[in-house]
Formats: structure tokens, C-alpha cells, sequence
């Protein structure tokens, strides 16, 4: 074969190619898929605590694709709080967004319905119980710790007799200091320093893969139905504060809905943003509609800071 034959199939090779490229990018057709939105679903969140006014938050959910960040209020539903024989009507308060009873007060150890009626949906309803209350039994500071190398805190013992049967419990603390000065006007104004403290349990059965808001969540495997003794550190040395301040301990004894949502819940935001984590689905107990209806019952109890003493 000659060299002025092998050009001219290249010639031709080249212009083949190009024609057919353009011949395929003259045939591209654009197709413009419609992703449907899905009729939302009704979304309720619910925590009642012992002695204080039933309260529960319906929305609609947001769809995956949806930009806006604000979830749409449901103000037209009827909610009522079934307990027994009994039924108290809920009503929508625009300010707070959520639907109440200032009439009514939760009580411990009794069982509670949600029902809620809005046109174009099924009824939906959530069915819970409100622990009993567990006091706390003593607050023990044992002097200042240290959690490793370049870490100490206070060290304090939170001790409570779990109740026989199986029990969940969430373990929270906050610093408090009041004070009050004279202002320009010679008025007296008074202010409050509130922080979360976050703990630390020592038992590691009882650490967790996630944070919550600076408190544990526990169930009771390790002491059921006997006196409970939780080892904490804390995230500061309060104690060495000479401000008149206060440390509480807060003991929630909760449902288990409570526990499993908090639990999934944490998981998932500590999971966030990892491509390569195990999805974790959000507990739920919501019939026909997505959401969490939790309860629990508080405890609590107080030491003043710089004194080592209850």
C-alpha cells in the first residue's frame, strides 16, 4: 500500500467520524422527567411531661426535593387528648404553633391518645404512657477528676432506686448563676447565666456512638429494680466557682418511645454528612402520619458551687 493510499483512508476515516457525530448530536432529544410530589404527610410531635399543659406540633412533611426550609404549620386539624373515659379538645395557638390545653395538666402513670381529624387524610393517633417518678436519692461531688491526660472535671455520683420492671432514663445537667445590679436609672436588674453542662459517664456500657445535648441516655439492664449509682464527670470544673452559682441534675425517667427516637435520632445526626455510614431510620410511633410522641417525668436536684456540699 502506498503512503498517498493511507492518507486517503485516514481522509476518509476522518471525515466519517465527524459526520457522524454530527448526524448523533443532530438526533439528541432533551426529555424532561416530572419527579410527582407526593400529597405531604401529617407530621406530630409530641412531649408531655408529668404536671405540666399537653402540648403537640402538626405539620406537613417537606418532600426531598422541596427548597424551603420551613416546615408548613397545620392550623385547621381537630386534636383531641384522649385519656380513659375522657376527652379534652386541643386548640391551635398561633403565636406558640402548636396545639394545647391550659385547662388540663398531664399526669404520671397514665396513658394518652392523640387523634387528630384533617380533611383529605385518615384519623391520625399516637397511644402513650407517662412514666412514674423516680426521685433522686442523693447527689454526691467527689472532688475534681480527671478524665485523661489534658482533661479534668467534676466529679459527681447521681444515685436513685430504679423501680422493678424494665425503665429508661435520660441524665442532663445545667449551671445557673443569678445576679442583679443598679443600672444608670438607679433601677435594680436582675439577669440569669444559664449553661448546659455536658457529662461524661465512667461505666462505658453506658457511652454512646452520638451527643445529646450534653446528657446520657440509659436503660436500666445493669440495675433493674435495685439502687442505681451513675459515675459522671462534667465538662468544667463548676465546683471551683465562687459565684454563688448552682449545678442541677436533672433525672428524666422516659418511654421507651422516648429512648428509641432519641437513640435514632442521635445516630443519624452524628452520621450526617458520611457517604459511607449506615443509614439509620428515624424511630417513629405515628399511626398513618410520621412523627414522635414521647414522655417522661423529672427529677431533679441542686448543689451550690465553691461548697462541695448538697
Amino acid at each position: 500500500m502506498t503512503m498517498n493510499t493511507l492518507l486517503s483512508f485516514r481522509r476518509v476515516f476522518l471525515f466519517v467520524f465527524v459526520a457522524a457525530g454530527l448526524f448523533i448530536s443532530s438526533c439528541e432529544t432533551t426529555v424532561d422527567i416530572d419527579i410527582p410530589f407526593e400529597k405531604p404527610q401529617v407530621t406530630l410531635n409530641a412531649t408531655f411531661l408529668h404536671n405540666a399543659f399537653p402540648k403537640v406540633r402538626l405539620t406537613y412533611s417537606r418532600h426531598i426535593l422541596d427548597t424551603n426550609w420551613e416546615f408548613e404549620p397545620i392550623k385547621t386539624a381537630e386534636v383531641k387528648l384522649i385519656t380513659g373515659n375522657e376527652t379534652y379538645f386541643l386548640n391551635y395557638n398561633e403565636e406558640s404553633g402548636e396545639y394545647s390545653n391550659l385547662q388540663y395538666l398531664v399526669s404520671e402513670d397514665t396513658e394518652y391518645t392523640i387523634e387528630v381529624d384533617l380533611e383529605g387524610y385518615e384519623k391520625v393517633q399516637a397511644t402513650e404512657m407517662v412514666p412514674i417518678y423516680v426521685p433522686i436519692h442523693d447527689l454526691v461531688y467527689n472532688g475534681k477528676g480527671q478524665q485523661d491526660a489534658w482533661t479534668s472535671g467534676d466529679d459527681f455520683s447521681l444515685i436513685f432506686n430504679d423501680p422493678v420492671g424494665e425503665h429508661y432514663y435520660e441524665i442532663s445537667a445545667y449551671y445557673v448563676r443569678r445576679e442583679h445590679y443598679i443600672n444608670e436609672y438607679g433601677e435594680e436588674v436582675y439577669y440569669e447565666d444559664n449553661r448546659t453542662i455536658y457529662l461524661e459517664p465512667k461505666n462505658p456500657s453506658y457511652e454512646t456512638d452520638f451527643f445529646l445535648d450534653g446528657g446520657i441516655i440509659i436503660d436500666d439492664k445493669l440495675f433493674e429494680g435495685k439502687q442505681a449509682k451513675i459515675d459522671l464527670f462534667t465538662s468544667g470544673n463548676f465546683m471551683e466557682l465562687e459565684d454563688r452559682g448552682e449545678i442541677y441534675f436533672v433525672l428524666k425517667n422516659i418511654s421507651k418511645s422516648y429512648y428509641d427516637f432519641q437513640s435514632t435520632y442521635g445516630l443519624q445526626d452524628w452520621n450526617d454528612g458520611d457517604p459511607f455510614a449506615q443509614p439509620v431510620q428515624v424511630f417513629s410511633n405515628i399511626e398513618n402520619g410520621i412523627g414522635i410522641f414521647m414522655t417522661g417525668n423529672i427529677a431533679s436536684e441542686k448543689i451550690e458551687t465553691g461548697s462541695g456540699q448538697n
